[in-house]
Protein backbone atom coordinates (compact mmCIF):
# COMPACT_ATOMS: atom_id res chain seq x y z
CA UNK A 1 0.00 0.00 0.00
CA UNK A 2 1.43 3.33 -0.93
CA UNK A 3 1.87 6.18 1.56
CA UNK A 4 3.92 6.99 4.63
CA UNK A 5 3.81 4.62 7.61
CA UNK A 6 2.87 6.48 10.76
CA UNK A 7 2.35 5.41 14.37
CA UNK A 8 3.95 5.22 17.81
CA UNK A 9 7.77 5.00 17.83
CA UNK A 10 8.99 1.40 17.76
CA UNK A 11 10.08 0.30 21.26
CA UNK A 12 13.56 -1.14 21.66
CA UNK A 13 12.23 -4.54 22.76
CA UNK A 14 10.28 -5.07 19.47
CA UNK A 15 13.11 -6.47 17.38
CA UNK A 16 12.30 -10.16 16.91
CA UNK A 17 12.82 -11.95 13.60
CA UNK A 18 10.30 -10.64 11.09
CA UNK A 19 9.75 -7.18 12.54
CA UNK A 20 10.08 -4.66 9.69
CA UNK A 21 12.48 -1.75 10.05
CA UNK A 22 9.65 0.77 9.83
CA UNK A 23 10.41 2.81 12.96
CA UNK A 24 6.90 2.41 14.37
CA UNK A 25 5.21 0.13 16.86
CA UNK A 26 4.06 -3.03 15.02
CA UNK A 27 0.86 -4.88 15.88
CA UNK A 28 -0.36 -7.46 16.68
CA UNK A 29 1.92 -9.05 19.28
CA UNK A 30 0.37 -12.53 19.60
CA UNK A 31 -2.60 -14.42 18.16
CA UNK A 32 -5.17 -16.76 19.62
CA UNK A 33 -7.74 -19.04 18.06
CA UNK A 34 -10.90 -17.02 17.40
CA UNK A 35 -12.99 -18.97 14.88
CA UNK A 36 -16.70 -18.70 15.52
CA UNK A 37 -18.05 -21.60 13.49
CA UNK A 38 -16.56 -21.28 10.01
CA UNK A 39 -15.67 -24.76 8.77
CA UNK A 40 -17.05 -26.03 12.11
CA UNK A 41 -14.20 -24.43 14.03
CA UNK A 42 -15.20 -22.84 17.36
CA UNK A 43 -14.77 -22.92 21.14
CA UNK A 44 -17.07 -25.23 23.06
CA UNK A 45 -18.36 -23.98 26.36
CA UNK A 46 -20.87 -24.76 29.05
CA UNK A 47 -22.87 -22.06 30.78
CA UNK A 48 -24.23 -23.14 34.14
CA UNK A 49 -25.79 -21.37 37.11
CA UNK A 50 -26.43 -24.13 39.64
CA UNK A 51 -27.23 -21.55 42.35
CA UNK A 52 -30.43 -20.76 40.47
CA UNK A 53 -31.44 -24.24 39.33
CA UNK A 54 -29.14 -24.67 36.34
CA UNK A 55 -27.62 -28.05 35.47
CA UNK A 56 -23.97 -28.67 36.32
CA UNK A 57 -21.41 -28.91 33.51
CA UNK A 58 -21.01 -32.66 33.91
CA UNK A 59 -22.33 -33.84 30.56
CA UNK A 60 -20.39 -34.90 27.46
CA UNK A 61 -18.75 -31.74 25.97
CA UNK A 62 -20.01 -32.80 22.54
CA UNK A 63 -23.39 -31.56 23.69
CA UNK A 64 -22.10 -28.17 24.84
CA UNK A 65 -22.54 -24.92 22.96
CA UNK A 66 -20.08 -23.50 20.47
CA UNK A 67 -18.95 -19.91 19.92
CA UNK A 68 -15.88 -17.87 19.12
CA UNK A 69 -14.59 -14.51 18.02
CA UNK A 70 -12.50 -12.00 19.89
CA UNK A 71 -15.16 -11.94 22.63
CA UNK A 72 -13.81 -15.36 23.61
CA UNK A 73 -10.16 -15.05 22.59
CA UNK A 74 -9.50 -11.77 24.43
CA UNK A 75 -10.68 -12.91 27.91
CA UNK A 76 -8.91 -16.24 27.41
CA UNK A 77 -5.64 -14.36 26.80
CA UNK A 78 -6.36 -12.27 29.90
CA UNK A 79 -6.83 -15.51 31.84
CA UNK A 80 -3.46 -16.78 30.62
CA UNK A 81 -1.84 -13.57 31.83
CA UNK A 82 -3.59 -14.02 35.19
CA UNK A 83 -1.94 -17.45 35.47
CA UNK A 84 1.40 -15.79 34.74
CA UNK A 85 0.79 -13.20 37.47
CA UNK A 86 -0.15 -15.96 39.90
CA UNK A 87 2.99 -17.95 39.19
CA UNK A 88 5.20 -14.85 39.35
CA UNK A 89 3.65 -13.75 42.62
CA UNK A 90 2.24 -10.45 41.46
CA UNK A 91 1.27 -8.21 38.54
CA UNK A 92 3.82 -8.21 35.72
CA UNK A 93 2.90 -4.92 34.12
CA UNK A 94 3.15 -4.71 30.32
CA UNK A 95 3.79 -8.32 29.19
CA UNK A 96 4.77 -7.45 25.60
CA UNK A 97 8.53 -7.00 26.24
CA UNK A 98 8.67 -10.51 27.74
CA UNK A 99 6.70 -11.97 24.80
CA UNK A 100 9.34 -10.66 22.41
CA UNK A 101 12.20 -11.74 24.69
CA UNK A 102 10.87 -15.33 24.73
CA UNK A 103 10.13 -15.26 20.99
CA UNK A 104 13.65 -14.07 20.21
CA UNK A 105 15.03 -17.02 22.14
CA UNK A 106 12.76 -19.45 20.27
CA UNK A 107 13.06 -18.09 16.70
CA UNK A 108 16.65 -16.84 16.71
CA UNK A 109 17.70 -15.23 13.45
CA UNK A 110 16.29 -17.85 11.04
CA UNK A 111 13.19 -19.18 12.76
CA UNK A 112 12.41 -22.51 14.41
CA UNK A 113 10.86 -25.01 12.03
CA UNK A 114 9.91 -27.40 14.85
CA UNK A 115 7.57 -24.71 16.16
CA UNK A 116 5.87 -24.08 12.80
CA UNK A 117 2.11 -24.36 13.15
CA UNK A 118 1.97 -26.28 9.85
CA UNK A 119 3.06 -29.35 11.84
CA UNK A 120 -0.29 -29.39 13.61
CA UNK A 121 -0.26 -31.87 16.48
CA UNK A 122 3.31 -32.85 15.59
CA UNK A 123 4.69 -29.47 16.64
CA UNK A 124 7.49 -29.64 19.24
CA UNK A 125 6.28 -29.89 22.85
CA UNK A 126 8.76 -27.27 24.03
CA UNK A 127 7.41 -24.45 21.87
CA UNK A 128 6.19 -21.35 23.64
CA UNK A 129 4.90 -19.81 20.41
CA UNK A 130 3.60 -21.53 17.28
CA UNK A 131 4.88 -19.66 14.21
CA UNK A 132 2.10 -19.23 11.63
CA UNK A 133 3.77 -19.13 8.21
CA UNK A 134 0.97 -20.22 5.84
CA UNK A 135 -1.90 -18.32 4.23
CA UNK A 136 -2.78 -14.77 5.12
CA UNK A 137 -5.47 -12.53 6.59
CA UNK A 138 -7.88 -11.44 3.87
CA UNK A 139 -10.41 -8.65 3.96
CA UNK A 140 -12.97 -8.24 1.20
CA UNK A 141 -12.90 -4.83 -0.41
CA UNK A 142 -13.66 -2.65 -3.38
CA UNK A 143 -11.74 0.28 -4.73
CA UNK A 144 -8.03 1.16 -4.41
CA UNK A 145 -5.56 -1.20 -2.64
CA UNK A 146 -7.86 -4.05 -3.59
CA UNK A 147 -7.13 -6.91 -5.97
CA UNK A 148 -10.16 -7.94 -7.98
CA UNK A 149 -9.61 -11.28 -9.73
CA UNK A 150 -13.16 -11.61 -10.99
CA UNK A 151 -16.61 -10.61 -9.87
CA UNK A 152 -17.36 -7.39 -7.97
CA UNK A 153 -15.61 -7.95 -4.62
CA UNK A 154 -11.87 -8.21 -4.21
CA UNK A 155 -9.42 -8.84 -1.40
CA UNK A 156 -7.12 -6.38 0.35
CA UNK A 157 -3.77 -6.24 -1.44
CA UNK A 158 -0.78 -3.99 -1.77
CA UNK A 159 -1.26 -4.19 -5.54
CA UNK A 160 -4.35 -3.53 -7.63
CA UNK A 161 -3.15 -5.74 -10.50
CA UNK A 162 -1.94 -8.84 -8.61
CA UNK A 163 -2.61 -10.44 -5.25
CA UNK A 164 0.02 -9.24 -2.78
CA UNK A 165 -1.50 -9.85 0.68
CA UNK A 166 -1.46 -6.77 2.87
CA UNK A 167 -1.59 -8.96 6.01
CA UNK A 168 0.51 -11.93 5.08
CA UNK A 169 2.34 -14.49 7.17
CA UNK A 170 6.02 -15.36 7.31
CA UNK A 171 8.75 -16.76 9.53
CA UNK A 172 8.84 -15.03 12.91
CA UNK A 173 6.74 -11.94 13.40
CA UNK A 174 4.19 -10.98 10.70
CA UNK A 175 1.29 -8.57 10.24
CA UNK A 176 -1.28 -11.33 10.28
CA UNK A 177 -0.44 -13.18 13.51
CA UNK A 178 2.34 -11.21 15.23
CA UNK A 179 4.75 -13.57 16.99
CA UNK A 180 2.24 -16.41 16.52
CA UNK A 181 -0.16 -18.32 18.68
CA UNK A 182 0.78 -19.52 22.16
CA UNK A 183 1.22 -22.68 24.17
CA UNK A 184 -0.33 -21.41 27.40
CA UNK A 185 1.37 -23.90 29.72
CA UNK A 186 4.83 -23.29 28.24
CA UNK A 187 4.31 -19.52 28.29
CA UNK A 188 3.40 -19.60 31.99
CA UNK A 189 6.18 -21.99 32.99
CA UNK A 190 8.91 -20.19 31.03
CA UNK A 191 7.95 -16.73 32.20
CA UNK A 192 11.06 -15.17 33.76
CA UNK A 193 10.51 -14.49 37.45
CA UNK A 194 12.79 -12.05 39.21
CA UNK A 195 14.60 -13.24 42.31
CA UNK A 196 12.60 -12.44 45.46
CA UNK A 197 13.64 -9.17 47.05
CA UNK A 198 14.53 -8.81 50.74
CA UNK A 199 11.47 -7.86 52.72
CA UNK A 200 9.96 -8.02 56.18
CA UNK A 201 6.62 -8.17 57.92
CA UNK A 202 5.50 -6.75 61.26
CA UNK A 203 3.39 -8.37 63.95
CA UNK A 204 2.09 -7.08 67.28
CA UNK A 205 1.60 -9.06 70.47
CA UNK A 206 -0.89 -8.42 71.85
CA UNK A 207 -2.75 -7.02 68.89
CA UNK A 208 -5.43 -5.59 71.17
CA UNK A 209 -4.81 -3.20 74.07
CA UNK A 210 -7.15 -1.69 76.63
CA UNK A 211 -5.92 1.24 78.69
CA UNK A 212 -7.53 3.57 81.18
CA UNK A 213 -7.21 7.34 80.97
CA UNK A 214 -4.02 8.27 82.78
CA UNK A 215 -2.34 4.89 82.20
CA UNK A 216 -0.28 3.06 79.55
CA UNK A 217 -0.36 -0.18 77.59
CA UNK A 218 2.42 -2.16 75.93
CA UNK A 219 2.72 -4.30 72.81
CA UNK A 220 5.76 -6.13 71.45
CA UNK A 221 6.38 -5.36 67.77
CA UNK A 222 8.32 -8.11 65.98
CA UNK A 223 10.14 -7.91 62.65
CA UNK A 224 9.96 -11.10 60.54
CA UNK A 225 12.68 -10.93 57.84
CA UNK A 226 12.04 -12.40 54.40
CA UNK A 227 14.44 -13.26 51.58
CA UNK A 228 17.54 -12.37 53.56
CA UNK A 229 16.40 -9.03 54.91
CA UNK A 230 18.87 -7.77 57.54
CA UNK A 231 18.32 -4.02 57.79
CA UNK A 232 17.26 -1.71 60.60
CA UNK A 233 13.57 -0.88 60.78
CA UNK A 234 12.32 2.55 61.82
CA UNK A 235 8.97 2.46 63.59
CA UNK A 236 6.13 4.96 63.72
CA UNK A 237 2.47 4.90 64.71
CA UNK A 238 -0.56 6.54 63.12
CA UNK A 239 -4.24 6.66 63.97
CA UNK A 240 -3.64 7.69 67.57
CA UNK A 241 -6.71 9.16 69.29
CA UNK A 242 -6.54 12.58 70.90
CA UNK A 243 -4.57 12.51 74.14
CA UNK A 244 -2.72 9.26 73.37
CA UNK A 245 1.00 9.18 72.56
CA UNK A 246 3.20 6.39 71.21
CA UNK A 247 6.83 5.62 71.96
CA UNK A 248 9.17 2.76 71.04
CA UNK A 249 11.87 1.35 73.33
CA UNK A 250 14.38 0.88 70.49
CA UNK A 251 13.98 2.75 67.26
CA UNK A 252 15.31 1.81 64.77
CA UNK A 253 15.82 -1.88 65.47
CA UNK A 254 16.38 -4.90 63.18
CA UNK A 255 14.34 -7.44 65.17
CA UNK A 256 11.80 -6.02 67.62
CA UNK A 257 10.72 -3.12 69.78
CA UNK A 258 8.17 -2.45 72.50
CA UNK A 259 5.43 0.04 71.74
CA UNK A 260 4.11 2.06 74.67
CA UNK A 261 0.72 3.72 74.21
CA UNK A 262 0.16 6.33 76.93
CA UNK A 263 -3.31 7.77 77.48
CA UNK A 264 -3.53 11.16 79.17
CA UNK A 265 -6.09 11.96 81.82
CA UNK A 266 -8.32 13.56 79.17
CA UNK A 267 -7.62 11.11 76.33
CA UNK A 268 -10.47 10.39 73.93
CA UNK A 269 -12.56 7.41 75.02
CA UNK A 270 -13.49 4.58 72.62
CA UNK A 271 -12.01 1.99 70.25
CA UNK A 272 -9.35 2.99 67.74
CA UNK A 273 -7.19 1.27 65.10
CA UNK A 274 -3.55 2.23 65.62
CA UNK A 275 -1.30 1.43 62.66
CA UNK A 276 2.33 0.61 63.40
CA UNK A 277 4.50 1.29 60.35
CA UNK A 278 7.98 -0.10 59.83
CA UNK A 279 10.27 1.44 57.22
CA UNK A 280 13.69 0.32 55.99
CA UNK A 281 14.91 2.11 52.90
CA UNK A 282 12.14 1.75 50.31
CA UNK A 283 10.58 -1.23 52.10
CA UNK A 284 7.52 -0.58 54.22
CA UNK A 285 5.37 -2.92 56.26
CA UNK A 286 2.65 -2.35 58.82
CA UNK A 287 0.46 -4.02 61.40
CA UNK A 288 -2.62 -2.83 63.26
CA UNK A 289 -3.35 -2.72 66.98
CA UNK A 290 -6.89 -2.38 68.29
CA UNK A 291 -6.74 0.19 71.10
CA UNK A 292 -9.55 0.69 73.59
CA UNK A 293 -9.37 3.73 75.88
CA UNK A 294 -11.61 3.40 78.93
CA UNK A 295 -12.55 6.23 81.31
CA UNK A 296 -10.36 6.45 84.41
CA UNK A 297 -11.63 5.38 87.81
CA UNK A 298 -13.07 8.36 89.61
CA UNK A 299 -15.44 9.33 92.39
CA UNK A 300 -17.69 12.03 93.76
CA UNK A 301 -18.46 13.11 97.33
CA UNK A 302 -21.84 13.61 98.92
CA UNK A 303 -23.00 14.55 102.42
CA UNK A 304 -26.23 13.49 104.08
CA UNK A 305 -27.62 15.55 105.56
CA UNK A 306 -26.05 18.48 103.79
CA UNK A 307 -27.51 20.87 106.37
CA UNK A 308 -26.56 20.48 110.04
CA UNK A 309 -27.87 22.60 112.92
CA UNK A 310 -26.25 22.42 116.38
CA UNK A 311 -26.30 24.42 119.57
CA UNK A 312 -23.31 25.71 121.48
CA UNK A 313 -22.08 22.90 123.67
CA UNK A 314 -23.55 20.13 121.48
CA UNK A 315 -22.60 18.06 118.41
CA UNK A 316 -24.12 17.12 115.07
CA UNK A 317 -23.22 14.53 112.44
CA UNK A 318 -23.33 14.02 108.66
CA UNK A 319 -22.49 10.90 106.65
CA UNK A 320 -19.88 11.50 103.93
CA UNK A 321 -20.20 9.00 101.06
CA UNK A 322 -17.60 8.12 98.41
CA UNK A 323 -19.48 7.49 95.17
CA UNK A 324 -17.14 5.40 92.91
CA UNK A 325 -17.12 5.77 89.11
CA UNK A 326 -15.60 3.47 86.44
CA UNK A 327 -14.38 0.86 88.92
CA UNK A 328 -12.76 3.27 91.37
CA UNK A 329 -11.78 1.39 94.55
CA UNK A 330 -9.04 3.46 96.19
CA UNK A 331 -9.13 4.98 99.66
CA UNK A 332 -10.08 8.65 99.98
CA UNK A 333 -8.64 10.91 102.72
CA UNK A 334 -11.17 13.38 104.15
CA UNK A 335 -10.64 16.86 105.63
CA UNK A 336 -12.95 19.70 106.66
CA UNK A 337 -12.37 23.43 106.21
CA UNK A 338 -14.37 26.58 106.86
CA UNK A 339 -15.17 25.62 110.46
CA UNK A 340 -16.28 28.59 112.60
CA UNK A 341 -14.41 29.52 115.76
CA UNK A 342 -15.08 27.07 118.55
CA UNK A 343 -16.28 24.27 116.26
CA UNK A 344 -14.23 21.14 115.55
CA UNK A 345 -14.78 18.42 112.94
CA UNK A 346 -13.71 14.78 113.15
CA UNK A 347 -14.12 11.90 110.68
CA UNK A 348 -14.63 8.25 111.54
CA UNK A 349 -12.77 6.88 109.67
CA UNK A 350 -10.56 9.58 108.20
CA UNK A 351 -9.62 7.38 105.21
CA UNK A 352 -12.40 5.39 103.59
CA UNK A 353 -13.50 3.66 100.42
CA UNK A 354 -17.18 3.92 101.29
CA UNK A 355 -18.61 6.16 104.02
CA UNK A 356 -17.36 8.19 106.96
CA UNK A 357 -19.19 9.95 109.77
CA UNK A 358 -18.31 13.61 110.25
CA UNK A 359 -18.98 14.87 113.78
CA UNK A 360 -19.19 18.65 114.25
CA UNK A 361 -18.78 19.74 117.88
CA UNK A 362 -19.48 23.29 119.06
CA UNK A 363 -18.04 24.57 122.32
CA UNK A 364 -20.14 26.67 124.70
CA UNK A 365 -18.41 29.73 123.29
CA UNK A 366 -18.51 28.73 119.62
CA UNK A 367 -19.34 31.44 117.11
CA UNK A 368 -23.00 31.46 116.24
CA UNK A 369 -24.52 31.82 112.80
CA UNK A 370 -24.65 29.89 109.52
CA UNK A 371 -21.39 28.74 107.91
CA UNK A 372 -20.31 26.75 104.84
CA UNK A 373 -18.10 23.82 105.83
CA UNK A 374 -16.21 22.29 102.87
CA UNK A 375 -15.47 18.56 102.93
CA UNK A 376 -12.49 17.67 100.71
CA UNK A 377 -11.62 14.17 99.53
CA UNK A 378 -8.14 13.36 98.21
CA UNK A 379 -7.02 10.16 96.47
CA UNK A 380 -3.80 10.54 94.52
CA UNK A 381 -4.33 13.42 92.13
CA UNK A 382 -8.11 13.12 92.34
CA UNK A 383 -9.44 15.87 94.62
CA UNK A 384 -13.14 16.61 95.01
CA UNK A 385 -15.29 18.41 97.56
CA UNK A 386 -18.82 18.85 98.81
CA UNK A 387 -20.32 21.48 101.13
CA UNK A 388 -22.32 21.30 104.35
CA UNK A 389 -24.37 24.23 105.61
CA UNK A 390 -23.70 24.44 109.36
CA UNK A 391 -25.84 26.52 111.68
CA UNK A 392 -24.55 27.09 115.23
CA UNK A 393 -27.24 28.28 117.60
CA UNK A 394 -26.60 29.98 120.93
CA UNK A 395 -26.93 27.67 123.96
CA UNK A 396 -29.74 28.15 126.55
CA UNK A 397 -28.44 30.53 129.22
CA UNK A 398 -29.44 32.95 131.92
CA UNK A 399 -28.30 36.12 133.62
CA UNK A 400 -28.53 37.25 137.26
CA UNK A 401 -29.51 40.64 138.58
CA UNK A 402 -30.05 41.95 142.15
CA UNK A 403 -32.44 44.66 143.19
CA UNK A 404 -31.66 46.76 145.02
CA UNK A 405 -27.98 46.62 144.43
CA UNK A 406 -27.25 48.44 147.72
CA UNK A 407 -28.31 47.39 151.19
CA UNK A 408 -27.66 49.10 154.54
CA UNK A 409 -28.39 47.25 157.78
CA UNK A 410 -27.52 47.75 161.44
CA UNK A 411 -26.01 45.24 163.79
CA UNK A 412 -28.64 42.77 164.90
CA UNK A 413 -30.91 43.54 161.95
CA UNK A 414 -31.44 42.19 158.43
CA UNK A 415 -32.11 43.39 154.92
CA UNK A 416 -33.34 41.75 151.73
CA UNK A 417 -33.00 42.05 147.96
CA UNK A 418 -34.56 40.25 145.02
CA UNK A 419 -32.31 38.07 142.83
CA UNK A 420 -33.83 37.78 139.32
CA UNK A 421 -32.99 34.94 136.88
CA UNK A 422 -33.46 36.08 133.29
CA UNK A 423 -33.47 33.09 130.82
CA UNK A 424 -32.23 33.26 127.19
CA UNK A 425 -32.30 30.87 124.19
CA UNK A 426 -34.94 28.70 125.83
CA UNK A 427 -33.28 28.21 129.19
CA UNK A 428 -35.69 26.41 131.60
CA UNK A 429 -33.44 25.03 134.33
CA UNK A 430 -33.28 25.75 138.07
CA UNK A 431 -30.42 27.89 139.31
CA UNK A 432 -28.62 27.20 142.55
CA UNK A 433 -27.73 30.42 144.39
CA UNK A 434 -24.91 31.23 146.81
CA UNK A 435 -23.29 34.34 148.29
CA UNK A 436 -19.64 35.12 148.90
CA UNK A 437 -17.70 38.07 150.24
CA UNK A 438 -19.87 38.30 153.37
CA UNK A 439 -18.33 40.25 156.29
CA UNK A 440 -17.81 38.59 159.68
CA UNK A 441 -21.08 38.10 161.51
CA UNK A 442 -23.28 38.42 158.42
CA UNK A 443 -25.16 35.46 156.94
CA UNK A 444 -27.08 35.10 153.67
CA UNK A 445 -30.08 32.98 152.74
CA UNK A 446 -32.13 32.56 149.53
CA UNK A 447 -35.78 31.69 149.23
CA UNK A 448 -36.35 29.62 147.18
CA UNK A 449 -33.06 27.96 146.40
CA UNK A 450 -32.68 26.70 143.77
CA UNK A 451 -34.93 29.06 141.89
CA UNK A 452 -36.30 29.18 138.35
CA UNK A 453 -37.25 32.85 138.06
CA UNK A 454 -36.40 34.80 141.21
CA UNK A 455 -35.36 34.39 144.82
CA UNK A 456 -35.30 36.63 147.91
CA UNK A 457 -31.87 37.23 149.35
CA UNK A 458 -31.85 37.93 153.10
CA UNK A 459 -28.69 39.29 154.76
CA UNK A 460 -28.65 39.11 158.64
CA UNK A 461 -26.08 40.96 160.74
CA UNK A 462 -25.34 39.73 164.28
CA UNK A 463 -24.86 42.14 167.17
CA UNK A 464 -21.14 41.73 166.76
CA UNK A 465 -21.07 41.89 162.99
CA UNK A 466 -18.21 43.71 161.42
CA UNK A 467 -19.04 47.25 160.50
CA UNK A 468 -18.25 48.76 157.15
CA UNK A 469 -19.12 48.53 153.46
CA UNK A 470 -18.65 45.26 151.67
CA UNK A 471 -19.20 43.87 148.13
CA UNK A 472 -21.21 40.66 148.30
CA UNK A 473 -21.13 38.39 145.19
CA UNK A 474 -24.22 36.36 144.28
CA UNK A 475 -23.42 33.26 142.18
CA UNK A 476 -25.98 31.29 140.14
CA UNK A 477 -25.12 27.81 138.82
CA UNK A 478 -27.12 25.50 136.49
CA UNK A 479 -25.86 22.58 134.39
CA UNK A 480 -22.39 23.98 133.99
CA UNK A 481 -23.55 27.53 133.50
CA UNK A 482 -22.37 30.04 136.09
CA UNK A 483 -23.24 33.71 136.33
CA UNK A 484 -22.70 36.35 139.04
CA UNK A 485 -24.20 39.55 140.33
CA UNK A 486 -23.11 41.86 143.19
CA UNK A 487 -24.74 43.81 145.94
CA UNK A 488 -23.08 46.50 148.09
CA UNK A 489 -23.69 45.88 151.80
CA UNK A 490 -23.15 48.47 154.53
CA UNK A 491 -23.24 47.36 158.16
CA UNK A 492 -23.59 50.15 160.77
CA UNK A 493 -24.40 50.46 164.49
Amino acid sequence: VSGTCQGWPKPSWQSVLGNPNDGVRDTPDVSLFAADGLWSHFYIFCWSDTAHGGAACGSDPSAWMGAGGTSFASPIMAGVQALINQKAGGPQGNPAPVYYQLAAGEYGSVGNSSCNSDHGNAVASSCIFYDVTSVDMDVDCVGPNCFLADGSVGVLSTSNSSFLPAYGTGVGWDFATGIGTINAANLVNNWPVAAPQPNFTLSASPASLAVVQGSSGFSSISVAPQNGFAGNVTFSATGLPSGVTASFTSNPDPTSTTLTLSAGATAAIGMFAVTVIGTSGNITSQTTISLTVNPAGNYTLSAAPSTVSITQGTSGASTITINPLNGFASSVSLTASGLPSGVTGSFNPTNTTGTSTLTLTASLTAATGTFTVTITGTSGNLIYSTDISLTVNAAPNFTLSVSPTTLSIGRGTQGSATVTITPSNGFTGNVGLSASGLPKGVTASFSPNPAAASSTLTLRASAAAARGTFLVTITGTSAGLTHKATVTLTVHR
